[in-house]
């Protein structure tokens, strides 16, 4: 009787360590909904600072600078200096910026905008739903979506005002 006891014992430790270690692979694998260079960007509806919602299917036609940001994040600060510097010039040329905060505080986010100057589009991402499915895990992070609405490249960490320049040049309609 105790023989049997340790086995089904033994057999209860074995599923449930199995099912433990699966499911911590699942959640830390870095693949987890990663939308990297070649994918399709994922569509999302969020409700930007404005009150507008910013649904990425209207953007198609134009090239979209997708940046996850955190007021709290240096080099997510030091982009967006860049990239309202140059906002006008490249919405001019067909490039829409879209600046998603990952679960701030409303008043946090919108003081911040305030306080900057911030003309872009911003919405906040609440419950990091959008920034999960798109694999984001580290800020700043960047997606490049062209025309077409497929990523052309992932840029993760901080980057210099030319570098953010030329991500945006890649993303004027027609330039290849």
């Amino acid at each position: 009787m105790k023989k049997r006891r340790l086995i089904i014992r033994s057999a209860i430790l074995v599923v449930l360590a199995i099912a433990l270690g699966y499911t911590a692979v699942t959640y830390f694998s870095e693949e987890r909904g990663l939308v990297d260079a070649g994918d399709q960007a994922p569509d999302f509806a969020l409700e930007d600072m404005n009150g507008n919602t910013v649904h990425l299917d209207e953007l198609k036609g134009k090239g979209v600078y997708l940046t996850f940001w955190a007021t709290y994040c240096t080099y997510c600060r030091q982009k967006m200096e860049y990239l309202k510097e140059y906002h006008e010039e490249y919405q001019e040329k067909g490039v829409e910026i879209v600046a998603l905060n990952v679960d701030e505080s409303t008043v946090q986010v919108q003081r911040f905008l305030d306080r900057h100057n911030v003309p872009y589009t911003n919405a906040i991402d609440r419950g990091m739903k959008v920034s999960n499915a798109y694999g984001v895990n580290s800020l700043p992070a960047v997606l490049l979506i062209d025309e077409e609405g497929d990523v052309i490249d992932r840029q993760i960490g901080g980057k210099t005002e030319q570098q953010v320049l030329e991500a945006l040049d890649q993303l004027v309609p027609g330039s290849e």
